[in-house]
């Protein structure tokens, strides 16, 4: 036990942050129908991180968080602009190109760095095994501002996500709520996908919103619920992962998919 709480407690204090932080997100994006606008972000921001591995800046932590911070804020107005389209071309359709143009770029960059695949890898899985307690401070801080504005307009973003196929293409004040919840989820991926890894990150956001929206339609009940089961499966995975000397991000993955299907199963039942 003690070991555990050694090489995994800064771990499962990230994974308890992600928990109520992404499920409170993918609660609004299961609600927009955008599922995949968390795994574009954090697309765009592995393509900031390579790209200061291969310009050789990968040492230099500013300069590859101001990169990644470009992407994903340049990612988050092209989002916002291009909702005005949205009557003619679903959003989902535009966060995919997005995704994949930014997935195949920094492919190409990879193959210019000699730790590119090693890189790709790291961006894909994460290393949250490895994360340490100042990073957890940092996510915790920025989490923390982060809540503010989406505590105090919290009607204003509901809004928009429970009215969001209802778009009018003059509603400019809704462009700009949009630009600033996709620019706030962008900001909690920047800090997380280097430690978490994309395929983590998209896991967290939208998992535990879909299995407790099978049961609620209630936004409160489903981020109380939601944050809960999110953190139960993550702890249960990181002792999984710990005693069986698994894969960290593979295991918490695997592990949300069998509550997911368990959660299906009940549903269906009812």
């Amino acid at each position: 036990m003690s070991d555990f709480l050694t090489f995994m407690a800064a771990p499962a204090a990230a994974c308890l942050i992600f928990s109520g932080v992404f499920t409170y997100f993918g609660c609004h994006v299961l609600k927009r129908e955008i599922i995949f606008v968390d795994i574009a972000l954090a697309q765009l921001a592995a393509l900031g991180v390579t790209l200061a591995d291969t310009f050789q800046h990968e040492n230099n932590k500013w300069e590859t968080l101001l990169l990644s911070l470009f992407f994903v804020l340049a990612g988050s107005a092209f989002f916002s602009y291009t909702r005005r389209l949205t009557n003619r071309v679903p959003q989902e359709a535009i966060i995919g190109i997005v995704y994949v143009v930014g997935a195949s770029l920094t492919l190409l960059l990879a193959s210019q760095s000699v730790h590119g695949a090693e890189q790709l890898r790291n961006i894909l899985n994460g290393s949250i095994l490895w994360i340490t307690w100042s990073n957890v401070l940092t996510l915790l801080v920025l989490v923390a501002i982060i809540a503010v504005p989406h505590w105090v307009f919290r009607e204003n973003f509901w809004k928009l996500s429970d009215q969001y196929r209802q778009f009018k293409k003059g509603d400019r004040e809704y462009i700009w709520w949009d630009f600033l919840f996709y620019l706030s989820l962008g900001l909690v991926i920047v800090t997380s996908v280097k430690t978490a890894g994309i395929f983590l990150i998209f896991t967290f956001l939208i998992v535990p919103a879909v299995i407790v929206a099978l049961f609620s339609a209630q936004f409160k009940t489903q981020l109380i619920f939601g944050s809960l089961v999110s953190a139960v499966t993550s702890l249960f995975g990181l002792v999984l992962s710990f005693n069986l000397d698994l894969p960290t991000g593979a295991t918490l993955v695997c592990c949300f998919g069998i509550v997911f299907a368990g959660a299906l199963f009940i549903a269906k039942k009812k």
